[in-house]
């Protein structure tokens, strides 16, 4: 640094020049320069110097002595700050309008090392409190690092431009242009422009969704849906704040092994909770054999499809056994007149009667077989035979079905009110088994065949979905009636339904995912239920409240902000690119900024897991 002199000049105050000044240049400057209302001094005061500054030291020599050592605080003061500016610029979202600024803010002391290496003078910023210099300006400044800073608060800030964006209008030229003959005025005018946006921004008042104590309400809502489901919400899930889920989403992605593992770890252990509800709220239902994989499926399917067959089959016995007391007493020997049976097979078209619903021609020649007269009289007997024979060849979702089903109603209304007390209790047996069983869409196709072949209208793997899922609730409940009623091994078979049920809605939120769990399925399937109201009746009101505070916790918990993720990766890539860069260390290089920056993170991470709404802040 130059020696100077500092001389007390009356009406002036102290005054620096160069010590290798004389007398007489001194006082030309001092002539030159006097204020128009001071008398021009009549003596030159004697020079008495105060106090002078060390002699220019060889800017090299340290690095001659020591070179490591050099190179290691070079690293320290020079590039630290930029890497590290650099990565909290990234962090936040900043681009290269940022890593200007963090090359102007640190690349004043480089420049001035640079000059002082190359032999040049350089003009090092005056003190604080310094006295005024009458110097001539010879030396090289931080002009290059103004503009730098400058230049990076445009790119980073759009309202800065507008001085730029005026002045490139007026010219007609290029904004291009405007930044190469960029200056420190213009630097200044800038800087000028973005405090008067800020000042005006600033005393706008902000906005808030819904005030202040909604947001906190909403928050202290969802933490305490949370917590009496047992459950986690992170501090951005609990308030939905867009900032603090960008940080809870970038931490965990971009530093996985280091400050942001709490963070993954909470989210895997969130997960993993999340599952685990489900499965307890499975369980609590009695159901053995439920889970979301597909072979459970067709095991519960198997056992629901057993305990409706061997309740038909105890009740169809019971009808048999009942007609077969009929016959024996001669109850069903009456004759009874079927002319409304002719009617309704005539009243049909031929293509019907032929191929749609060939049910209608069988059972038109059952009837002129059994009576070759032609009276218009049959036994209950007979009567009894063709019903039998509507039912074997009746297979529901045909043409069929609705014929038959009329037919046999019609053989119903003939035969009411004929034979004995034992016919009338068959009677009444058979048609509460056809009530339950046959007459029941939902049952019927259940225990049903294909047409004209052995294999099951509905797939024991598709038993599930048939019942809870297809159907309406009404269905549901007509199926749920006959197994409650079926003895334990009916019970047993609901219990399996409803743990199924829960099951199904764990499968669908790792459906199609991977490892992940997402909400959108589990939510349609959720609604899917409710609208029909089936979730009441699978699981009382209790059960359905739970399942419907388990779907808003998970949209708490699954459902970010818009922003809140960046899919893209470009940032991560930026910020590995700079941590590895950071790494690189000469000797005895600090690291109290990735210090101080870690431990920012590790606390911001700990209130992020442990933030609680329901608690009053300190």
């Amino acid at each position: 640094m130059d020696d100077f002199q500092i001389i007390n000049v009356p009406g002036m105050g102290p005054i620096r020049f160069p010590a290798n000044m004389n007398d007489a240049d001194i006082a030309a400057a001092i002539q030159k320069n006097m204020p128009s209302k001071a008398q021009p001094a009549a003596t030159v005061p004697q020079a008495q110097p105060v106090s002078q500054e060390p002699s220019p030291v060889d800017p090299l020599a340290r690095l001659k002595a020591d070179p490591m050592g050099a190179l290691s605080s070079a690293w320290k003061n020079k590039v630290d700050p930029i890497i590290n500016n650099a990565r909290r610029t990234f962090s936040t979202g900043g681009m290269i309008g940022d890593l200007l600024r963090a090359y102007g803010e640190a690349g004043a002391p480089v420049n001035a090392a640079m000059l002082r290496g190359m032999g040049t003078p350089y003009q090092e910023p005056a003190p604080a409190n310094a006295p005024p210099t009458m110097a001539p300006n010879t030396s090289y400044g931080n002009l290059g690092d103004t503009t730098a800073q400058a230049a990076g608060e445009m790119l980073g800030d759009p309202l800065n431009a507008i001085p730029l964006v005026q002045q490139a209008r007026a010219t007609t030229k290029p904004i291009a242009q405007a930044l190469k003959t960029f200056v420190p005025e213009a630097a200044a005018q800038v800087q000028q422009a973005k405090n008067v946006a800020l000042a005006r921004v600033m005393s706008q008042p902000t906005p808030m969704a819904g005030g202040g104590a909604a947001v906190t309400d909403e928050a202290a809502l969802r933490q305490a849906r949370a917590k009496q489901l047992g459950l986690q919400l992170s501090k951005g899930e609990q308030t939905q704040d867009l900032a603090t889920q960008q940080f809870e989403s970038d931490i965990a992605m971009q530093k996985p092994e280091t400050t942001g593992k709490p963070m993954l770890q909470f989210r895997e252990k969130q997960k993993s909770d999340i599952l685990n509800k489900f499965q307890q709220m499975a369980e609590r239902t009695g159901a053995e054999f439920a889970d979301p994989d597909q072979p459970a499926y067709r095991k519960i399917g198997s056992i629901v499809d057993k305990a409706l067959l061997n309740e038909y089959d105890k009740k169809k016995l019971a009808v048999d056994n009942a007609y077969t007391a009929a016959r024996n007493s001669g109850e069903t020997k009456q004759e009874v007149p079927y002319q409304t049976l002719i009617d309704y097979i005539e009243s049909q078209p031929p293509t019907t009667r032929r191929k749609l619903a060939p049910v209608l021609d069988s059972t038109y020649e059952q009837i002129k077989l059994n009576d070759p007269q032609n009276t218009g009289l049959m036994s209950i007997d007979n009567l009894e035979t063709i019903y039998q024979d509507i039912n074997k060849n009746t297979q529901q979702g045909t043409p069929n079905a609705p014929h038959a089903r009329e037919l046999k109603n019609l053989i119903n209304q003939v035969t009411d009110g004929a034979g004995g007390d034992l016919y009338r209790q068959a009677r009444s047996l058979r048609t509460n088994l056809a009530t339950e069983f046959e007459n029941t869409n939902r049952v019927a196709k259940l225990l049903g065949t294909k047409a004209g072949y052995t294999d099951r209208n509905v797939a024991l793997s598709d038993v599930f979905d048939h019942i809870i899922m297809d159907g309406s609730k009404e269905e549901m409940q007509s199926v749920a009636k006959l197994l409650k009623k079926a003895g334990p091994e009916g019970e047993q078979a609901w219990k399996e339904l409803q743990g199924q049920t829960v099951q199904y809605l764990r499968g669908q939120l790792t459906k199609n995912v991977g490892n992940q769990i997402t909400f959108a399925k589990v939510k349609t399937a959720i609604d899917a239920l409710e609208r029909e109201d089936k979730l009441s009746y699978l699981f009382g009101k209790q059960g359905r409240q739970e399942l419907m505070d388990m779907r808003n916790y998970l949209q708490d918990a699954l459902v970010k902000q818009p922003g809140a993720i960046n899919f893209s990766g470009s940032g991560n890539l930026v910020m590995r690119g700079l941590d590895k860069l950071a790494k690189i260390r000469f000797p005895g290089a600090s690291t109290a900024a990735d210090l101080a920056q870690g431990m920012a993170e590790k606390k911001k991470v700990k209130e992020s897991i442990n933030f609680n709404a329901l608690e009053k802040p300190e």
